[in-house]
């Protein structure tokens, strides 16, 4: 389970900022739209999107392990921790069915405003589509097939990502 919160982790915390940053290099090369002119409020804007992203994501890591009793399983197709044994539905779960994944896209959107690029906003867009149409498509199914109808009632009631919009009851 360690391994897998390193691997976890270097991909979070490494591989997809460097991405991001690298192709905004090579696209900012061809032109540059900055976002912010007010580097106070740029920075301003970053703080708040970093607190609020560390505190969804290390929450969610948290809820899952201790309530859980595992973790989200796979990167990739490789296994990197073991399987839920209860639905998590509380603590920052309760807001948003990923909570981890919404801490991690707030994480990303800071960066892209550290380096002040509309390029790197689409790129972070991208990766937030493909994120929610194939791994969260995924995972959905596995949880569906291990809680079954305790996971569809949550599903039915909490948001998919966005805390501030719940579903309609």
């Amino acid at each position: 389970m360690i391994l897998g919160y390193i691997v976890g982790g270097m991909l979070v915390i490494l591989i997809v900022p460097s991405i991001i940053y690298f192709v905004t290099i090579l696209m900012d090369n061809i032109y540059k739209i900055n976002i912010i002119q007010n580097h106070i409020l740029q920075w301003i804007i970053v703080l708040l999107l970093l607190i609020i992203g560390l505190l969804f994501g290390i929450s969610s890591i948290i809820y899952q392990n201790v309530i859980g009793k595992g973790g989200p399983v796979e990167i990739a197709n490789i296994e990197i921790s073991p399987k839920t044994k209860n639905l998590v539905i509380s603590g920052p779960y309760r807001f948003t069915r990923n909570p981890m994944l919404f801490g991690t896209f707030l994480i990303y959107f800071a960066f892209a405003i550290i380096i002040n690029s509309i390029t790197a906003v689409f790129i972070v867009i991208i990766f937030v589509v493909f994120m929610l149409t194939v791994v969260v498509k995924k995972e959905e199914e596995r949880l569906l097939k291990d809680f079954g109808n305790q996971y569809e009632q949550y599903r039915n009631k909490t948001s998919m990502i966005i805390p501030w919009f719940p579903k309609k009851k």
